[in-house]
C-alpha cells in the first residue's frame, strides 16, 4: 500500500488492474542498470578500455558535433539580468501563455545557461565522467532548426524548413505550442556515455538532460521568458525534427520558449 497526502492508495489504483508484469520494461531497465559489487569487473570494462586507449580519451574529451560545411549564425553575448538564484527559483513556473517572440540575447542566455562551456571545456551542468552526451537543438518558429555549438557560441544550421507544423503534430495537445517562438530540443547521443558506463550510462544521460532543462527554465525565469518543459510528445516525430534515429540517439527532453 502507498500513502499520498495522508490517503491510502492500493497498488491497483497506481498500476491499474493487477501488478506490473514480470517483464515490465521499467523494472527490467532499473535492475539492469544497477551497480553491484558482484558485477564490478564486468561493469568497469568500459572504464578500463578508456584508460588504455589514447584515441578514445581524446575523442571523449571533445564531445561536440560540428559540421564546417553548414552555415552558422553567431549569437550575441548572453543577457544576464541582475537576479539572484533564489529569486529565479521562486519565480520559476511552467507557463503556457506565450508572448510569441524571443530576443536573440534571451535565446543566447538560456542556451549558455543550459549547456555552455566554462573553464577547461567543462559545461554548466554535472556530467558523468565529463562525457557530455547531449546536444542542444533549437527549433525556431518560421525559421528552421539549428544546433547549438557551446564552444563557439553560435547556431549551426540544420534544416531551413519551418519545424513548427511537425512539432505541433508531435504533441497530443497541438495547441500547447500556440504562440511559442522556439523550442530547445535535448538530444542524447547514448554512445558517448554508454561506452564507458554501460546501461547505467543511459541513466546518466537522462539525469544530465534534467540538469540542462533546470538551468534553462531558471534562466528563463530570471529573464521573464515564458518556458514550458515538454516531455509528453510523440518521440519519432520529434526525432525527425533533428534527424535522430531514435536508437543510437534520441530527443529525451524539450523546453518550449517565448
Amino acid at each position: 500500500m502507498i500513502r499520498a497526502a495522508g490517503a491510502p492508495l492500493v497498488r491497483s489504483e497506481v498500476y491499474g488492474e493487477g501488478d506490473p508484469a514480470l517483464d515490465d520494461p521499467a523494472e527490467l531497465f532499473h535492475e539492469a542498470s544497477k551497480l553491484q559489487p558482484a558485477l564490478a569487473r564486468r561493469q568497469s570494462a568500459g572504464i578500463l578500455r578508456l584508460e588504455a586507449n589514447d584515441a578514445l580519451r581524446a575523442a571523449a574529451a571533445r564531445a561536440i558535433r560540428r559540421n564546417p560545411q553548414r552555415r552558422t549564425i553567431p549569437l550575441p553575448p548572453p543577457r544576464r539580468p541582475p537576479c539572484t538564484l533564489w529569486s529565479a527559483i521562486d519565480r520559476r513556473r511552467s507557463r503556457r501563455t506565450f508572448r510569441g517572440s524571443l530576443a536573440d540575447a534571451e535565446l543566447a542566455a538560456v542556451l549558455d545557461a543550459g549547456y555552455g562551456v566554462r573553464d577547461r571545456s567543462r559545461r554548466t551542468v554535472p556530467s558523468g565522467g565529463a562525457l557530455y552526451p547531449l546536444e542542444l537543438y533549437v527549433a525556431l518558429r518560421g525559421r528552421g532548426v539549428y544546433r547549438y555549438d557551446p564552444e563557439l557560441h553560435h547556431l549551426e544550421e540544420h534544416d531551413v524548413e519551418d519545424p513548427w507544423p511537425m512539432l505541433a503534430s508531435a504533441s497530443p495537445l497541438p495547441s500547447l505550442l500556440d504562440d511559442a517562438a522556439a523550442a530547445v530540443l535535448v538530444l542524447a547521443v547514448f554512445g558517448r556515455t554508454r561506452f564507458k558506463y554501460g546501461q547505467r550510462g543511459y541513466r546518466f544521460a537522462l539525469l544530465e538532460a534534467g540538469h540542462v532543462v533546470q538551468n534553462v527554465v531558471l534562466a528563463a525565469a530570471a529573464l521573464d521568458v515564458v518556458a514550458l518543459p515538454f516531455g509528453g510528445y510523440y518521440d519519432a516525430r520529434v526525432d525527425d525534427v533533428v534527424g535522430a534515429d531514435g536508437v543510437e540517439e534520441s530527443v529525451v527532453y524539450a523546453v518550449v520558449l517565448g
